[in-house]
């Protein structure tokens, strides 16, 4: 009888090692890394006063909200959003788009009280939510509030 419950608990053993191995050694637990910068007043959700960078970890196929969730920026407090140097968010209007995110995505999120001046404006690349979001409007403007 000992002889049998030993040979159970090895074919236990071995099923927990061959699942370790297919879900950390095989890929399914990887993470990506953003690299995102805080400007203005939210440089404090990274402990900094003016500006803040902080390298944040998110599974795969995260997008733009899963983002901002984790950070937990309050969206009343959000500004210009980029993301690889395409306009994705302003003041005061969403996209409703969750853009997705890739390992070592540059993101860089400006506080409201921070305005980008117009002459810059123009030609700007943005991301296809923002384009749907802003069709319509004649320019933009500094906040959509």
């Amino acid at each position: 009888m000992v002889l049998g419950e030993v040979s159970a608990f090895s074919q236990t053993i071995g099923c927990v090692i061959t699942l370790y191995y297919l879900l950390v050694k095989n890929g399914t637990n990887k993470t990506m890394m953003i690299h995102v910068f805080l400007y203005g007043s939210l440089a404090r959700f990274g402990g900094k006063r003016y500006v803040a960078q902080l390298d944040v970890e998110l599974k795969p196929d995260s997008g733009k909200m899963e983002l901002l969730a984790q950070i937990g920026i309050p969206k009343e407090e959000r500004g210009y959003l980029f993301i690889n140097a395409v306009l994705c968010e302003v003041p005061g209007m969403e996209s409703g788009s969750n853009e997705p995110l890739n390992d070592g995505d540059h993101v860089g999120i400006f506080s409201v009280d921070r305005l980008w001046p117009y002459q810059y404006r123009d030609g700007i690349r943005m991301s296809d939510g923002l384009m749907k979001a802003l069709a319509g409007r004649d320019a933009m403007h500094h906040s959509y509030n």
